[in-house]
């Protein structure tokens, strides 16, 4: 069952936070969605998914930036943390497209770490769990939203 905007604007919407929807054409990377919208890699941001014991975490860094899991793995105090599979995402997030997990929503209970680069700018782009669906909003909004813990998640 995939989760429509709808259900995601109902959530923002509930916690009473402004935001844009941005519709455009498929897109399967953060930085083709970045072209698609005419915003610059460092506004959009991209979430990876990550397994770490029995919990998912959710990684949320600038599309311009590669993800250190070694870095997520000393933030988690969990040497094994790894990238989610396909499988696993397609089994925990069966509301979104694949690839296109948003940084909040459904499911509640998953750790959400936005990089500190991500939490500096005043807004960001986030995947709306389609292809071609797109949400701007505040960051601060995001990180309220998402109750996201703040670190330094890039590979330098």
């Amino acid at each position: 069952m995939m989760t429509t905007m709808t259900e995601l604007r109902e959530e923002l919407d509930l916690a009473h936070i402004d935001y844009d929807l941005i519709e455009h054409r498929r897109t399967e990377t953060a930085g083709d969605e970045a072209r698609a919208i005419g915003a610059t890699l460092d506004e959009v941001a991209k979430t990876i998914v990550l397994v770490s014991g029995e919990r998912f975490v959710r990684a949320v860094l600038p599309a311009s930036e590669r993800l250190d899991l070694h870095k997520v793995q000393e933030v988690l105090e969990d040497k094994h943390a790894r990238l989610a599979t396909e499988g696993e995402l397609v089994s925990a997030y069966p509301m979104y497209e694949l690839g296109a997990v948003p940084p909040f929503g459904v499911p509640a209970g998953d750790l959400v770490l936005v990089d500190r680069r991500l939490a500096e700018r005043d807004s960001v782009v986030a995947e709306a769990g389609s292809h071609n669906e797109s949400v701007r909003l505040r960051t601060r909004d995001l990180l309220r939203l998402a109750a996201a813990k703040i670190e330094d998640l890039v590979a330098v």
